[in-house]
């Protein structure tokens, strides 16, 4: 077995609970989850039957000789009340952060407690040896390329990795793509003036939300508050079924998370196939209209 521990800290306030939904916790199966779910979105498999079948060998499956995960995860951390705070989840909206002993105050301003944004957290990984490159590539994509926890698609839940070291560039995370699946490049063609654009060369892929684009944005900020409360307003300015909808289900298709460069903050943006569950009521231009605040 190959061990890689992480030494991390949250950079945007974590909405993650534990059985009942509400204690803040810091949970391995969430963490496995995410890079379940970003390995089969970095696949971008059209066969479904074949993804299906190399997933179950790595994460495990029900299905009859499938077996357990390969993957093991171990938190050290633990979640004390110093590190439990109330914020926003709408941080658009005036009043974004509440201490804790404030709590009657904060449940009026629509507030959820959340792990604070300056926590630290030391995790252990563990695979078998063969899977070294690939689920180390896997790691790193899925702590920059997402957050976790509930609303880890505008920003909420994003984490820097401070050891080992792995700089955010263009270069390294197309490099981290293409030990998972080699079909990814900079697209030289982008109208988007002065920013690297990483495209899925694939134009077909199953019917599922695999990655179509990756961008890096420029903009950068101080704050966990001031990116986060860009986020929340481009939501609510651009706010369409075909950025994610209640009725019928869907997760937006369009990702942001937050990374830490040379200790500013930037928004990185997935641009995920649009599987829509119906073939009406979606505005792709909204997703655009959407995108381009960030860039």
């Amino acid at each position: 077995m190959y061990f890689l521990e992480l030494k991390c800290k949250l950079i945007t306030p974590m909405f993650m609970a534990g059985a009942d939904g509400r204690t803040p916790e810091l949970r391995p199966s969430e963490f496995k989850g995410m890079m379940r779910w970003w390995w089969r979105a970095i696949k971008a498999e059209d066969n479904i039957d074949k993804l299906r079948k190399e997933e179950a060998e790595i994460f495990g499956g029900t299905e009859r000789g499938e077996g357990r995960s390969k993957i093991r995860i171990k938190i050290e951390s633990k979640i004390e009340s110093s590190d439990i705070t109330y914020y926003q989840p709408l941080p658009h909206h005036k009043r974004n952060s509440c201490p804790i002993d404030k709590q009657r105050d904060c449940r009026k301003a629509f507030t959820s407690k959340a792990i604070r944004y300056d926590k630290k957290v030391d995790i252990i990984f563990s695979f078998p040896e063969n899977l070294t490159a690939q689920m180390e590539s896997l790691i790193y994509l899925t702590f920059t390329l997402g957050g976790f926890g509930k609303r880890s698609r505008r920003g909420f839940g994003s984490i820097e990795i401070i050891k080992p070291t792995f700089e955010i560039n263009t270069d390294n995370l197309l490099n981290a793509l293409n030990k998972i699946n080699n079909s990814y490049e900079i697209n030289t063609s982008s109208f988007i003036s002065g920013i690297q654009v990483i495209k899925n060369k694939k134009y077909h892929g199953g019917d599922y939300p695999w990655i179509r684009e990756v961008i890096l944005s420029k903009k950068e900020f101080d704050s966990s508050d001031d990116v986060l409360r860009l986020i929340g307003l481009a939501s609510h300015k651009h706010r369409d079924p075909s950025l994610g909808n209640a009725n019928p289900r869907m997760a937006s298709p369009v990702y942001v998370s937050v990374v830490k460069i040379k200790n500013k903050l930037h928004p990185i943006i997935t641009i995920l196939n649009s599987a829509f569950p119906t073939k009406d009521r979606y505005n792709i231009q909204k997703q655009k209209d959407f995108i381009k605040e960030f860039l």
